[in-house]
């Protein structure tokens, strides 16, 4: 097993602090009893764990253990007992008894848990032993993923703040539909000042009829992301738009689906713009502009004005047949 280094705790759980003369090697063994841990969060926001370990074995030391696994994007934080503690990649949390226990004893423990950078997170709960004298060994394993959303802030001399461009937005393909999409414009950007534009985004293929779907970003209708997901999973990077971002910038996700299918695909996207110095005008969304939202929807809106006619003049006689739709091979690759 790759060597973890650790940061530890000793409780005594209300039971003395005696010290302790023999430790017999190998005795306990602990089992994770019970166990809640967040499955998604925010970059610093805080959320709350617990840990229910249980020693099966005879009498010994034995502890509860939080592993930031070795290629994780970035540190995490455990908050126990008042304190924070930065627990980086490769490095697990320990809280461990001071005195042997008994067997059927129990560590019961909860605290709270932040992350300092998005990504997709691989946590791994412990219940562990004590070996020799300070060497632990775990004797069961529950593993986590963790989804972090948001933005870790870039090295530049001005950094205006992020832009939640989509906030978990659901897109969903209906079965009558070929493709969704969503747009949204940013403004006064001013690019005699700007030197650097990163986007950071989180995609979740959350439901749907097939087994795999895609989700497409596009800046000024350039695709700049398509990743293909399987149901349930969910994916997240960074993508460098230095270089690419003009005064005004418009960013589309899509999803689509082949008709008589469905698919929901989740989208959180943060734009960060990186500039010499403070802009006189901060950039932003544009105004809503309803001539695109009436252009975007017109066929829609015809659609229910034809279908209301069709009800009324209709309506007496028997409903016609259905009519089938083939799409041509495209992008959903359906």
């Amino acid at each position: 097993m790759t060597q973890l280094y650790s940061q530890s705790y000793d409780a005594p759980w209300g039971y003395g602090e005696e010290a302790v003369t023999f430790v017999p090697p190998l005795v306990a063994q602990g089992v994770i009893e019970n166990y809640t841990f967040p499955s998604s969060s925010d970059v610093g926001v805080q959320d709350s764990w617990s840990i229910v370990a249980h020693n099966i074995g005879s009498d010994g030391r034995f502890a509860a253990g939080i592993v930031n696994v070795a290629g994780n994007p970035g540190d995490m934080t455990i908050i126990w007992m008042g304190e924070e503690t930065i627990i980086p990649p490769n490095t697990y949390f320990r809280i461990n008894s001071v005195n042997p226990e008994p067997n059927c004893k129990r560590i019961n423990v909860n605290g709270g848990v932040k992350f300092a950078v998005a990504g997709n997170y691989t946590i791994k709960l412990w219940a562990l032993h004590e070996g020799t004298p300070n060497q632990w060994i775990y004797d069961d394993e529950r593993i986590v993923t963790v989804n972090v959303s948001g933005v870790t802030p870039p090295d530049w001399p001005y950094t205006a703040p992020p832009i939640h461009l989509f906030n978990h937005v659901l897109l969903k393909a209906g079965v009558w539909e070929i493709r969704k999409y969503l747009r949204e414009p940013i403004i006064d950007i001013d690019t005699s000042l700007l030197v650097g534009a990163r986007l950071d985004y989180t995609v979740k293929y959350t439901d749907g009829s097939v087994h795999e779907e895609g989700a497409w970003i596009d800046l000024d209708d350039n695709q700049i992301l398509f990743t293909a997901l399987n149901k349930g999973e969910a994916k997240s990077g960074v993508i460098d738009l230095t270089g690419k971002i003009g005064k005004t910038a418009t960013f589309t996700i899509k999803v689509e689906s082949g008709l008589g299918n469905w698919s929901e695909v989740m989208y959180d996207v943060w734009l960060t713009l990186g500039f010499s110095e403070e802009p006189p005008i901060p950039p932003g969304p544009a105004p809503f502009d309803w001539w695109e939202w009436l252009r975007d929807n017109a066929w829609w809106m015809a659609l229910g004005t034809v279908g209301l006619g069709a009800v009324f003049l209709f309506s007496t006689r028997r409903p016609a047949p259905p009519v089938i739709i083939y799409q041509a091979p495209g992008k959903g690759g359906k």
